[in-house]
């Protein structure tokens, strides 16, 4: 049996969210909190107005061959194409920074991307990327700068990952949106599986 990494936090109330966003609640059957709860996609909706909300956004980008790249960089820093161990070899890169080890306690000195980050790899056909941490932005930026880079360039993204079991390396990467009507984001059960067709 192929071993799967399960690279998504548990949601519980424990579970930290952006500060002023709505927090993590579940009671048997009824469920209320933040679409960017854990690990989530962003649609192109959460910074456009008219944007593509996210059960619009095409799914085959969330599953297929990717990288995970451990990426040399300090808290509040942004990962530069200079701080990466290793060529780009899939679509799809998740970035290990190890800047928000605890999804439980909220810290604003995470690291996020660089917009160079950014045009970089799409010269390099990178379709998405994915963070440890609560944004590709760090928490003083304001502006978005790094989403707003990747929005040109058409790469998707995924935030809140837990890739601290994941070795560096190539896998298969299966993170699927909820299909919500008209919605900018939406949690994802984000696995990664051995590089190479899906098992059966």
């Amino acid at each position: 049996m192929a071993r799967i990494i399960d690279i998504s936090p548990v949601l519980s109330d424990r579970i930290q969210v952006w500060p002023g966003e709505v927090a993590f609640f579940c009671d048997v059957n009824t469920l209320t909190t933040s679409l960017h709860v854990g690990a989530h996609a962003d649609a192109p909706a959460h910074l456009a107005p008219g944007g593509t909300t996210i059960d619009n956004v095409p799914l085959d980008v969330y599953c297929g061959p990717c990288q995970v790249m451990a990426a040399g960089v300090g808290r509040r820093g942004r990962v530069r194409p200079d701080h990466l161990f290793g060529e780009i070899r899939a679509p799809r890169v998740l970035f290990r920074t190890g800047t928000f080890p605890d999804p439980e306690v909220f810290s604003e000195d995470f690291a996020g991307l660089s917009p160079e980050l950014a045009e970089w790899l799409s010269r390099k056909g990178v379709r998405l990327v994915g963070i440890d941490t609560p944004s590709v932005d760090p928490f003083e930026d304001r502006e978005l700068t790094t989403h707003r880079a990747l929005g040109r360039h058409g790469i998707a993204c995924l935030e809140g990952l837990r890739l601290d079991a994941a070795v560096p390396g190539l896998y298969t990467l299966v993170a699927l949106p909820l299909r919500i009507a008209g919605a900018d984001g939406s949690p994802v059960r984000a696995a990664l599986f051995p590089a190479g067709p899906l098992p059966d």
